[in-house]
C-alpha cells in the first residue's frame, strides 16, 4: 500500500465498490485515500476509517495524530456520512461541514478537532457539546464524558477552565467505559491529565487501579509509557536504585515495542526518557547514544522543535558530564545549546530563550581557559544572564530572578579579575538581590544556600581602607546566625561553622590588634 494521507478499510468485498464510487465522486480525491481489505482492527495505523457491517467505525488513536476524541460507535455508512468523516479526517474544514448538516454530532466533534489543532476558541463548540443531555445508548454517555474531558483538558476558552471538572468527566468516562480498548483510551489521558497537573503519584495510583485487561499491544504499551512518565516524575534524589533498575526496564521494553515498529515520533520521546534516565544514573556516554537518537529521530519526521527539546537535554548531559570531572564537555554543551537557539527565538519562544541563557551563562563562566579568553568569556556569560533577567523579571517571575540572580552572582565569583571591578562586590549585589525574592518562610533552603554563597563572596571583596570592615563583619554575622534558623541540613551547617569559626577568629584578631 503506497503512502497517503488517509486509509479506508473495509471487510465485505461488496463494500469496496461502493467505497470506490463515494470516493470517485470526488475529483483527485483517490490521491489521498487509500482503500483495502482487512478483517482485523490495526492500530499502527491512526488516520483510518473501517468500514463493517454498514456501518462507520474510526478507532482509537493510539499514536498521538490527532485529538483523543472518541466518534460515535454507530456512524451509518452512506455516501454523506463517508464523505464527510473522510474530510473531517483530512482536516478539510470548507468540505467536510456541507455533509454533516443532519448529524449535528459528528460536525461538533470535527469542529472541536480543528479547533484544538489550531488553538482556536472553543466555546461556541463546547456548548453545542454540553447541550447534548440524552444519549441512545451507555456507550455515548461514555463517549460524551471522554470528549468534555478532552475538549476541557486541550481547548482555549475565554474563562479558565476549573481543573476539578476536567477530572470529574474523566472520572465519570473510565466508569462509563466496558470496551477493555476504550477503557485503556480515556485511562491513557486521565493519567497524563494528572501527571501534566503535577500529580504524578495519583496517576501511578489510577493506572494500578486500572489494570489493563485487554491483549491489545498498542493500548498495553500507551499505558506503559504514561507509567514511565509519571514514575519518572517521582524519582527523586537520592536515587532508590531498585525502583530505578523497574523503570528502566519497563522504559526499555516500551521503547523497543514503538521504535522496532517504525513509529520514530513516539520512539523520539522514549529515547529522550532513556537518555533522562541514564544521566540520573551518571552514565553520560549511554545517555548521550540514546539523546542522539532522539534528536536524529525527531529531524527525520520535520519535528524541528523537539529536535530543539532533545538538544536542551542534550546540552544538560554534557554539562552534568563536564561537572564531573570532565570539562572539556563544556564546549559541547554550548554547542547543543546554540543549536536549540537557532529553533527557539526569543520574539516567538521567549521563556525557552530566556532558560537556554541562563544556561550559557552558567557555562560560559565555568570554561577552563587561559585568562585572556577567560575575560571574553565571562563577557559573554554576563550578557546571556543579562539576557536571561530581560524576561524573567522581579515582579513577574520572583522565583525564577532569585534563581538567575544567585547564579549570576555564582559567575562573578569564578570571573577573572576585571581592571576597575571588583567582582566580589558585584556578586554581592546579585545575591541581595536573589535574597530579596527569597524569604524565610517561603524558600528556606534556597535562602540558607544563597546565604553561604554571599558569605564566601564576603571574605574575598575589597575593602576600601584595606582595614577591618566593622560593617561587613557585622553584616556577615547576622546572615550566619540567619542561616542556623532556616535549615538543619548537615553539608550546610558543616560550611556554616567554618565561616562562624572564621569571623570568631577575626574578631579575636582585631581585638588583641
Amino acid at each position: 500500500m503506497g503512502e497517503k494521507l488517509l486509509y479506508v478499510f473495509y471487510q465485505d468485498s461488496l463494500d469496496a465498490v461502493t467505497i470506490h464510487e463515494y470516493i470517485e465522486s470526488i475529483d483527485r480525491l483517490e490521491e489521498l485515500v487509500a482503500v483495502q481489505q482487512t478483517d482485523v482492527v490495526l492500530p499502527a495505523i491512526s488516520n483510518a476509517i473501517y468500514i463493517n457491517e454498514n456501518r462507520i467505525h474510526i478507532m482509537p488513536d493510539w499514536l498521538d495524530k490527532r485529538p483523543a476524541i472518541v466518534f460515535p460507535s454507530e456512524i451509518p455508512f452512506n455516501k454523506n456520512y463517508f464523505l464527510g468523516t473522510v474530510f473531517g479526517l483530512l482536516g478539510n474544514e470548507e468540505k467536510y461541514p456541507r455533509y454533516f448538516t443532519g448529524y449535528p454530532v459528528m460536525l461538533n466533534l470535527f469542529d472541536l478537532i480543528q479547533a484544538i489543532v489550531k488553538g482556536e476558541e472553543g466555546d461556541s463548540i463546547l456548548e453545542n457539546i454540553l447541550s447534548r443531555s440524552k444519549f441512545a445508548h451507555p456507550f455515548e454517555n461514555y463517549a460524551f464524558n471522554h470528549n468534555v474531558a478532552i475538549a476541557l483538558n486541550y481547548g482555549h476558552y475565554s474563562n479558565d477552565i476549573n481543573a476539578e471538572a476536567i477530572e470529574a468527566h474523566y472520572a465519570d468516562a473510565l466508569q462509563l467505559a466496558f470496551e477493555p480498548s476504550y477503557k485503556a483510551f480515556t485511562l491513557k489521558y486521565y493519567a497524563t491529565f494528572l501527571i501534566d497537573t503535577g500529580n504524578s503519584k495519583a496517576a501511578l495510583a489510577l493506572l494500578e487501579q486500572h489494570p489493563l485487561k485487554t491483549s491489545g499491544d498498542y493500548p498495553k504499551y500507551s499505558l506503559e509509557r504514561v507509567w514511565c512518565q509519571a514514575a519518572m516524575k517521582q524519582a527523586g534524589f537520592p536515587y532508590d536504585e531498585p525502583s530505578l533498575t523497574v523503570l528502566k526496564d519497563r522504559l526499555w521494553e516500551t521503547l523497543q515495542f514503538f521504535d522496532k515498529r517504525g513509529h520514530k515520533e513516539i520512539a523520539a520521546f522514549l529515547w529522550m526518557d532513556a537518555a533522562t534516565i541514564a544521566n540520573l544514573s551518571n552514565s553520560y556516554a549511554e545517555s548521550l547514544g540514546y539523546i542522539n537518537k532522539a534528536v536524529a529521530n525527531f529531524k527525520e519526521e520535520g519535528q524541528f522543535e523537539m529536535a530543539a527539546q532533545a538538544q536542551l537535554v542534550r546540552g544538560r548531559i554534557f554539562y552534568d558530564w563536564a561537572q564531573s570531572g570532565n570539562p572539556q564537555f563544556y564546549r559541547s554543551a554550548l554547542e547543543a545549546y546554540h543549536e536549540a537557539l537557532l529553533v527557539f527565538k526569543q520574539e516567538e519562544a521567549p521563556e525557552v530563550f530566556a532558560d537556554i541563557h541562563h544556561q550559557l551563562g552558567v557555562i560560559y563562566a565555568e570554561l577552563p581557559d587561559e585568562n585572556k579568553k577567560r575575560s571574553i568569556w565571562a563577557a559573554l556569560s554576563a550578557t546571556s544572564f543579562n539576557e536571561a533577567l530581560q524576561y524573567y523579571n522581579k515582579v513577574d517571575f520572583p522565583y525564577e530572578f532569585g534563581m538567575i540572580c544567585n547564579n549570576f552572582a555564582n559567575a562573578y565569583a569564578k570571573y577573572p579579575p576585571g581592571g576597575r571591578t571588583d567582582n566580589f562586590e558585584k556578586a554581592l549585589n546579585f545575591y541581595a538581590e536573589a535574597l530579596s525574592v527569597r524569604p524565610a518562610l517561603q524558600y528556606p533552603d534556597e535562602r540558607a544556600v544563597t546565604l553561604l554563597n554571599y558569605l564566601e563572596a564576603s571574605w574575598k571583596a575589597g575593602n576600601p581602607d584595606e582595614g577591618f570592615n566593622t560593617e561587613r563583619y557585622q553584616d556577615m554575622l547576622a546572615k550566619a546566625n540567619e542561616i542556623r534558623t532556616l535549615t538543619n541540613d548537615e553539608q550546610l551547617i558543616s560550611e556554616l561553622d567554618k565561616h562562624l569559626q572564621l569571623l570568631e577568629e577575626l574578631e579575636k584578631e582585631v581585638s588583641a590588634g
